[in-house]
């Protein structure tokens, strides 16, 4: 097939003794113990994708590893399956959101292949005893960053020039562009737990007055979601430091969404080539790779922090709402009156 490329792994049982030329000894060569057959498709080019060896060495008698673009899988998918060999289907791809229809439709008309979903953001897919989805966490995600944004501006607060406006509190500019909302309010419950003086605002539209005119001095900028290239340039006219959260390319962030480990990959392929270790439904994770940090623009401290936080994100991140709830209440006020956030 045109833009695409495979890759098989055969680990196979072979006699070490040869000698001789009888008939074959079915005991020895264990027919009955499970065999399983994995087809595992790389949708796109996700950064933490395997190779074939690794794969390969994780477990299954027989591993087919398939490149595909993201409108060829299904089809790749249904070929496979056609031929009533597979135990498994594994997809590797950046969102889940693309291929979610599809993976339901195949599982239900597929019920003894196990299929499993990886990817660096979840969607949701069916709730069936052969269904599994692997993910980076991204309530998780958005608590640690919003965590550090609060780190890097008590670090920068020394040097800014913010000293004289409004008693010395740290101004953070927020454009919220589809971003969810348990998102968003886990990056505001980081945000104030690790600085409890941060003053948020919004960007101003392109024609009205500079931020500075009002009195603001901003150290920090951050995007929940996507934002247009005109936003992002007046954003770099507020601000030259900014993050961001949520589904974002992360352009220009020095604090970002980074990418599902590769071994979490591999742990869920083995998961999928053993039915003692299968389990279905969401499985979400977090790791040091989850945030993407750029050394050379942000202060030592918050690297630190970072690896301290890591251990603990998912656990806090899952009292995120509570933790929102439970901020004072003029702060509730400016986020539900400025960005609808209750």
């Amino acid at each position: 097939m045109k833009g695409q490329w495979r890759l098989a792994v055969a680990i196979c049982a072979v006699a070490a003794n040869v000698a001789g030329c009888g008939a074959p000894d079915l005991a020895a060569m264990r027919p009955t113990v499970h065999k399983p057959a994995v087809l595992v498709e790389i949708v796109g080019s996700p950064p933490f994708a395997p190779s074939a060896s690794e794969l390969g060495a994780a477990g299954a008698t027989a591993v087919e590893v398939v490149h595909v673009s993201w409108n060829a899988w299904r089809s790749e998918a249904e070929k496979e399956l056609a031929r009533r060999r597979l135990t498994g289907l594994m997809l590797v791809c950046d969102d889940a959101s693309a291929v979610a229809p599809g993976v339901d439709e195949l599982a239900s008309s597929n019920s003894s292949v196990r299929f499993l979903v990886v990817s660096d953001w979840p969607a949701p897919l069916t709730e069936s005893s052969n269904v599994a989805e692997i993910a980076q966490d991204p309530v998780g995600i958005a608590y640690s960053i919003g965590a550090l944004c609060g780190d890097w501006m008590v670090a920068v607060a020394p040097g800014s020039t913010s000293g004289a406006v409004y008693s010395g509190v740290p101004s953070l500019v927020y454009v919220p562009q589809g971003a969810s909302a348990a998102e968003q309010k886990a990056f505001f419950a980081g945000l104030y737990q690790t600085n409890g003086n941060v003053r948020v605002v919004a960007l101003p539209q392109q024609a009205a007055p500079s931020l500075s005119s009002y009195g603001y001095a901003v150290e920090l900028g951050v995007i929940g979601g996507n934002v247009s290239p005109a936003e992002i340039q007046t954003l770099r006219s507020v601000t030259p430091n900014w993050g961001c959260f949520g589904t974002s390319t992360g352009s220009g962030c020095a604090i970002a969404p980074g990418h599902l480990d590769p071994s979490e990959v591999l742990r869920g392929f083995q998961a999928l080539a053993s039915p003692v270790s299968w389990q279905p439904g969401e499985h979400l994770v977090l790791d040091l790779s989850s945030v993407a940090l750029d050394d050379k623009r942000l202060p030592a401290s918050v690297l630190t922090a970072w690896a301290a936080l890591q251990v603990r994100a998912e656990s806090e991140a899952s009292r995120a709402d509570a933790a929102f709830a439970s901020l004072p209440a003029n702060v509730r006020s400016n986020l539900e009156h400025t960005f609808h956030l209750s």
